[in-house]
């Protein structure tokens, strides 16, 4: 007798409902839309962003002064600013850094969600504490998140990495130490229980169904939509393929949904892992998802042998069998193909399609950045057809 999840992924195309996204991603993602039609957008400068946090910290009750404001680097699809904080505060919150959101951006994410998730891993893996949230931009026009600063790097001090601290080369001891750290936190993430962890604005797909796949192609199908400014024939083969093969999840787990070399803070005399980052991709699915996003080529490089390490660090037989001794789940091939096409489908997605919007109308405050972030579609494409053609290893 056949399963559910066995009927279910033998479920003909034309069933599938294709409209099903999560509700909060699809208002936020509505929503740029209507800000669009707004114009460029003007970036804060230090004093606007003091004055809003003035008014951010009254209305939230925090008996305390934000001084020193100052711009900080990278961020692609946020505004982010340092500064000290003086008064009742938790020491923890002696220094603190602002996510806000520009017009639009590479992704279209919330604040709560990356605020909850935040809060939920807190204490389980190393993040930084969140402040306080405006997930409807009330105080400053622009939803935004303030959390604690913690100190480290993205990439080695010798590396020669490009933005978001992409293809940095880990020397042998750092590399070591850093990747049991990184697979036992991605293990942990995916261990952390969900139904109690206060995740308000998220909707857990159904086990042992195809929910988990369908809802992340129906999303990145409706961004391409919404904002693809020509013909992508590679993008409309591979959303068919993608439909035409979604794999079951049997039990859904908590995503970080960008867990990557980039994307977490290091102390390199240490050798530790000292917060990760960049929460705001954030859903509940497939365990093979994150597995699929770490083996995208343009976070990693190729051996001399022509080997392909995950971040210069380890290969992806190494996280494979390191994650299945952690976790006690078996990672099927089959599965962790079809998240890496649709990685590659997203990243075009949003490469090809939101970041040319946001170069082309001005509507973010790194154009430069998204412009360039734009030509990574030569490539990214040439993974997607050796995906698709079934040859990358």
């Amino acid at each position: 007798m056949q399963t559910q999840a066995q009927r279910l992924a033998q479920e003909p195309v034309a069933a599938i409902d294709r409209d099903a996204i999560e509700p909060r991603l699809l208002e936020i993602l509505l929503a740029k839309q209507e800000r669009r039609k707004l114009g460029p957008y003007i970036p804060r400068t230090a004093a606007d962003i003091a004055e809003g946090l003035s008014v951010l910290f009254a209305r939230e009750g925090i008996a305390a002064r934000a001084w020193g404001v100052r711009r900080m680097g990278g961020g692609a699809s946020k505004e982010q600013f340092v500064f000290d904080v003086e008064g009742e505060i938790d020491p923890a919150f002696a220094r603190c850094v602002l996510r806000m959101d520009p017009r639009e951006g590479i992704i279209e994410t919330c604040r709560r969600r990356e605020a909850q998730v935040l809060r939920a891993v807190a204490g389980v893996v190393p993040v930084p504490p969140v402040l306080t949230e405006d997930g409807d931009g009330e105080t400053m026009g622009q939803p935004l998140m303030v959390t604690g600063f913690v100190g480290g790097v993205t990439k080695p001090s010798d590396s020669g990495a490009g933005p978001s601290g992409l293809k940095a080369r880990f020397g042998e001891s750092l590399g070591a130490a850093l990747t049991s750290q990184f697979i036992g936190h991605l293990a942990a993430i995916h261990a952390v229980d969900y139904r109690a962890a206060g995740l308000d604005d998220f909707v857990v797909p159904r086990p042992e169904t195809t929910d988990a796949a369908l809802w992340q192609v129906n999303y990145w199908t409706r961004v391409r939509a919404l904002e693809e400014t020509d013909s992508l024939p590679l993008l409309t083969l591979a959303e068919t393929w993608l439909y035409d093969h979604l794999p079951v999840c049997e039990q859904p787990v908590l995503l970080h949904g960008d867990y990557r070399v980039g994307n977490f803070l290091f102390d390199e005399d240490r050798q530790e892992i000292t917060a990760l980052l960049d929460w705001e991709l954030t859903h509940i699915g497939d365990f093979h998802e994150d597995l699929a996003y770490s083996f995208e080529p343009l976070f990693g490089h190729r051996d001399a042998d022509g080997v392909f390490h995950v971040g210069s660090m380890f290969t992806t037989e190494h996280l494979i069998s390191r994650y299945e001794a952690l976790t006690g789940r078996t990672v099927n091939p089959a599965t962790l193909h079809w998240y890496r096409v649709l990685t590659s489908y997203k990243l075009i997605a949003m490469n090809h399609c939101s970041s040319i919007i946001a170069a082309r109308d001005g509507t973010n405050h790194q154009n430069a950045l998204l412009a360039f972030l734009a030509s990574c579609t030569a490539g990214m494409s040439g993974t997607l057809c050796e995906l698709l053609s079934g040859e990358m290893a």
